[in-house]
């Protein structure tokens, strides 16, 4: 027991030297890292310190030589802006009275149409009495100019066979008004004598007259050709007033055509009466079926409106100013009086 006991003392005081090495051991360490800290640190300290120092010694001349130039800056622009000051003063002024004078002339001389009028006066005034030979120069350079110059050649011929050919339009145009009108006075004396012949009744006095009449005539006018003579007349009267319509589509010989087998029953009074009754109708302008046909229109030369209604078409855009028979477009007009 007493030598358990030895033991353990011995034990305890043993690892009791044990644990004070380690802290022994532990301190030198924890000393020796505070002293390499501790160096590192006052080293950078004075690392700093130095360039912290150089920094200061090579800045300052730099920074005053910054100030000195900022100061020559200031010194300058002040110099500058009192200049500008005393000199812009009577420029402004002098800009300010160019202004208003330029003002009272654009108002006086630019925007008045009597200024405007003026100006010019005295400008040309001014260039021909100090360049009295300018005015005979710029004549002859035009002339030679509008010479020289083969598309003002080929217009001014151009206009000169327009005008050819406007004049012939014209002319024809007139011939085929004169010839209609010389060529419908007489189918109207025609049909009119033809219809009050026909209209009122014979006496018998006139029976015998006619009857007398007949037979010394004989054969030399058949009724046939009595008949087809104002037909004939009136198909060229068609012929005139629609020229673009072919011979086939003629009402007069489609009526003389359907008839001709039944001429010879019914009486040539009651075809000169619709034939008369057609003619009128076809008289009528084809919009308003009202008033007469006066206006031929140009270039198809159709006649078929009045002058109210040609007034009203040639009133409406251009590109729907076309002939109501055939669509052309309406160029001219021309008045005929029927």
């Amino acid at each position: 027991m007493d030598l358990f006991h030895r033991g353990l003392l011995c034990g305890h005081c043993l690892l009791q030297q044990v644990w004070e090495g380690c802290g022994i051991a532990v301190s030198l360490v924890f000393y020796l890292v505070n002293t390499v800290v501790n160096l590192l640190l006052i080293g950078t300290q004075n690392v700093y310190s130095v360039v912290v120092s150089m920094w200061e010694a090579v800045s300052c001349p730099l920074q005053k030589a910054v100030e000195l130039t900022l100061t020559l800056f200031t010194f300058l622009y002040s110099s500058l802006v009192g200049t500008s000051v005393v000199l812009w003063t009577p420029i402004r002024l002098a800009l300010e009275f160019l202004g208003s004078l330029g003002h009272i002339f654009v108002s006086v001389f630019l925007l008045n149409i009597y200024g405007l009028i003026l100006t010019a006066t005295i400008v040309v005034t001014a260039t021909i009495y100090m360049n009295p030979e300018l005015t005979s120069l710029g004549a002859r350079r035009a002339f030679g100019f509008v010479n020289s110059v083969p598309t003002l050649h080929l217009i001014q011929r151009a206009l000169h066979r327009l005008y050819v050919l406007e004049r012939g339009v014209w002319q024809r145009l007139q011939r085929q008004a004169s010839r209609l009108h010389q060529t419908i006075t007489p189918v109207y004396r025609n049909i009119r004598v033809r219809g009050d012949g026909h209209a009122r009744q014979p006496e018998p006095s006139d029976r015998e007259q006619g009857a007398l009449t007949d037979s010394r005539e004989g054969d030399a006018a058949p009724p046939a050709e009595h008949a087809a003579r104002p037909r004939q007349l009136m198909d060229d009267l068609w012929d005139l007033a629609f020229p673009s319509s072919s011979s086939t589509d003629r009402p007069l010989q489609k009526l003389s055509s359907g008839e001709g087998c039944s001429s010879s029953k019914g009486p040539p009074a009651d075809s000169l009466l619709t034939l008369l009754k057609e003619h009128e109708e076809r008289k009528k302008c084809v919009i308003c079926q009202d008033s007469t046909k006066t206006v031929v229109l140009l270039p198809c030369r159709h006649l078929c409106l009045c002058r109210d209604c040609t007034h009203i078409l040639l009133r409406q855009p251009i590109y729907q100013q076309n002939c109501p028979l055939c669509r052309h477009m309406i160029l001219n007009t021309m008045d005929v009086y029927l």
